[in-house]
């Protein structure tokens, strides 16, 4: 680990950007890159910078899928096993290594966020948005076969 002080996501945002350019993707260039073309208007419609940017977030979704899948092991989630048979079916196991695998998902998530342009500063405020329309959601008592006609609601998250 650098001896660097870590308090916030802002310490740790310029941290993944350079663990992420040594391991093959320049997230932090490439989502400055997408703000530049976003904010003078040359963001092309299809392919180039999108398809690179795009290519970047997918293998950054496998990673954090994986780093899900790792955590998913440390429960006791199989339904033929003997703790399930003695009701224990999602027992965490492995306390230690679930703590380990969700700090693994959060490098994957800045990795992504950094991709598409944010700032620790915009998920704050996207986050603060979202958390709005979730609780909206939910008091309204909707159901999941609502969802898909609920999610213009997320194109109003800016």
């Amino acid at each position: 680990m650098s001896g660097e002080m870590i308090e916030s996501l802002a310490d740790i945002w310029p941290m993944q950007a350079e663990l992420n350019k040594r391991a093959g993707f320049d997230t932090g260039a490439l989502g400055e890159a997408l703000r530049s073309a976003e904010a003078d208007g040359t963001l092309p419609d299809e392919g180039g910078l999108r398809t690179e940017i795009g290519r970047a977030v997918k293998n950054y979704i496998d990673a954090m899928a994986s780093e899900c899948h790792e955590l998913q092991e440390c429960l006791s989630w199989k339904h033929w096993y003997r703790e399930a048979k003695e009701g224990r079916q999602y027992e965490l196991q492995d306390v230690q290594n679930a703590r380990v695998e969700a700090t693994d998902m959060l490098f994957f998530l800045i990795s992504i966020c950094q991709l598409l342009g944010l700032a620790p500063g915009d998920l704050f405020r996207l986050y603060a948005q979202k958390l709005g329309i979730n609780h909206k959601r939910q008091d309204e008592d909707r159901s999941q076969a609502e969802h898909a006609s609920h999610e213009d609601e997320n194109r109003e998250v800016v």
